[in-house]
């Protein structure tokens, strides 16, 4: 058990505190400081996601409140990476975290697939060092500093500087401290424009408080429906879900500086079919990096508070209940609506609400709800229902009120009112002619009679085809469909087949058959890859591209265990990729009759020089 710990500051990184304890525990071994800490010869002196936790705290002085979650919520950067990490995936990178094995931890956090780079070296603001030699009397280094696309102080607002000390030492068990003579400002800093400035120093207090607070983590399901509910309210994506690629990249760009973007790795091009952008509003297949989720929530108009409320629902009507618009009802004009449909209106490409009420009436209408006299409006009338219709008669036949009269009364046209009336085959007050009466008479007796013979075929197509669909049946009378859709909606509803569970394929897949062809497919498709005249990458979703069976690839690669194998044994991590574009460039300067120089490999491998330790040792190699 360790004697003593030094006290972790607000923000400070764990690693920091290690530090501090090293200097003033005198050890000037790295490896005597891990063991005394970690009970390991082994561990890395890791900044941001460190590991062996749990032998940490279990070392410490017995006076110590320090627990395993305060440290990993307060004093690393799991509270960045995790809200956006399905939970399975937090949970294991926690757990990894606390173990002594934490060899998976920035793969399972997206780190070393992301395309923003990442600070070669520890970051400091000039002002809270300063600050912090006042107040403690020495400086530690703040874990919101070292975070990709954190350039200015949120506090400040002045822009951060590198130290002299590499975020991945030369050592990689030494913990260093960030005292004034590693924190030198000799580098002058560019010049922002004012707008990614204040651009800038957002995005820093966004991340201050993403890692100020523990948000929930998500799944990948999740945020797809929520980005998803956003588009569909701020106009990106229609009611089935289509999103507008091109105002969406128009605005977005309009919405976010060139510059800015560019200074955190997040541009994004109309060229590029495959950019982030596009990718990250369609469904979620991999997990992307939080910043660009930070751009995105930002860009929607939302907070990162409200961002994770479970507000998932899509509501371009509003919330339930809604109001009855039924004039003749007792409730009229009161919220009590809550059974209602949202479908895709075909005309103009709106959302298309259905609302029915428990006195018969059914309405629509299409658009959203922006205003609160938008609550009042009807785009159709389905159905008035019997409350309706037994006012009218009462208005029509005992009170024999006039024609607009009626129409006042009931909120309608006089021209429904006259439908209605022959329809239910009422004597009107204000029809004087009694032969015409006679002849709305025959006319309303007609159309109960087409009713019924329209009801009757329907029925008759339906015993003549049980095993038709609604869908299909439709096809054999469409006159007959469109005259009860629209005026008998209802029963039409009522007396028409349900809908049928789609039936499994008869047809099996004979998946050995299949693996064996799409195997021999891959290998020649891997042959060609390794061919080409600039290295590419070899993965499984670029050889599924390539084939064209991505989809396959994506869903059913399990069944296809010849394939996989093989896919196992040529896919090239990060590291070997690296290498290999390494070995292709020294071949093309040698070709060229060049130096082979290690900033030459950097420049025509398009390697930075931030390259992996295993890399670096590679292309040292090559130099020799």
């Amino acid at each position: 058990m360790l004697g003593f710990f030094p006290t972790l500051y607000p923000g400070e990184l764990l690693y920091s505190g290690i530090a501090r304890y090293q200097i003033r525990s005198g050890n000037l071994s790295p490896k005597s400081n891990i063991e005394e800490l970690f009970n390991s010869r082994t561990i890395t002196a890791t900044a941001d996601l460190p590991c062996g936790l749990d032998n940490l705290v279990q070392n410490l002085p017995s006076y110590s409140s320090i627990t395993v979650e305060s440290l990993i919520q307060n004093h690393t950067l799991y509270p960045f990476y995790a809200p956006f990490l399905p939970p399975k995936r937090a949970r294991e990178i926690k757990e990894s975290m606390k173990s002594a094995r934490g060899g998976n931890i920035h793969t399972l956090a997206g780190i070393m697939a992301s395309s923003i780079y990442t600070p070669q070296y520890f970051r400091f603001c000039p002002d809270c060092l300063q600050q912090d030699l006042n107040k403690y009397g020495e400086t530690y280094w703040y874990r919101l500093h070292q975070i990709q696309g954190v350039i200015f102080c949120p506090v400040h607002k002045i822009p951060l500087h590198n130290s002299q000390i590499p975020l991945q030492g030369f050592n990689k068990h030494q913990y260093e401290a960030a005292p004034e003579s590693n924190c030198q400002i000799n580098i002058p800093k560019s010049n922002y424009s004012q707008t990614v400035t204040q651009q800038l120093i957002r995005l820093a207090q966004d991340l201050t408080q993403l890692l100020e607070n523990a948000y929930p983590s998500r799944t990948l399901e999740w945020l797809t429906k929520r980005y998803q509910t956003l588009l569909r309210d701020r106009g990106y994506a229609n009611t089935t879900g289509r999103v507008k690629q091109e105002k969406l990249i128009d605005d977005f760009l309009f919405f976010y500086d060139i510059d800015f973007l560019e200074l955190i790795d997040s541009m994004v091009s109309y060229e590029d079919t495959s950019n982030w952008l596009t990718q990250i509003v369609r469904k979620h297949r991999k997990v992307f990096h939080p910043i660009r989720h930070l751009l995105m929530i930002r860009f929607l108009g939302e907070s990162i508070d409200t961002f994770f409320q479970n507000n998932q629902q899509y509501r371009p009507f509003g919330r339930s209940p809604w109001l009855c618009l039924n004039a003749a009802a007792a409730h009229y004009l009161q919220p009590v609506i809550t059974d209602w449909e949202i479908s895709h209106c075909l005309e103009n490409k709106q959302p298309l609400g259905t609302f029915t009420c428990s006195c018969g009436m059914i309405y629509s209408r299409s658009g959203e709800d922006k205003r609160e006299e938008d609550k009042l409006r009807i785009g159709r009338v389905i159905a008035y229902g019997r409350v309706w219709e037994d006012k009218l008669r009462e208005l029509v036949e005992v009170k024999k009120l006039g024609l607009r009269a009626t129409a006042r009364e009931l909120r309608v046209d006089p021209n429904t009112i006259n439908r209605y009336v022959a329809l239910l085959d009422l004597t009107p007050s204000w029809t004087k002619n009694k032969p015409q009466v006679k002849q709305k008479k025959a006319l309303s007796t007609n159309r109960e009679y087409t009713r019924e013979q329209k009801r009757s075929i329907w029925l008759n197509l339906q015993q003549e085809n049980p095993a038709l669909s609604k869908t299909e049946i439709r096809k054999l009378a469409p006159d007959v469909y469109t005259w009860l859709y629209r005026r008998d909606r209802l029963w039409l509803n009522e007396n028409s087949p349900k809908l049928q569970k789609p039936r499994a394929s008869v047809d099996r897949v004979d998946w050995n058959v299949r693996d064996k062809e799409i195997l021999v497919q891959a290998k020649s498709t891997v042959e060609q890859l390794l061919k080409e005249e600039k290295p590419v990458r070899i993965t499984v979703g670029r050889v599924g591209s390539s084939l064209g069976l991505k989809a396959l690839f994506d869903k059913h690669l399990d069944k296809l265990p010849q394939t996989i194998a093989y896919l196992e044994s040529v896919t090239e991590t990060v590291e070997d990729f690296q290498i290999r574009r390494v070995e292709w460039a020294v071949k093309e300067l040698d070709k060229q009759g060049e130096e082979i120089r290690s900033w030459k490999i950097l420049r025509l491998s398009g390697l930075r020089g931030d390259c992996s330790e295993r890399v670096r040792e590679y292309l040292e190699k090559q130099l020799l």
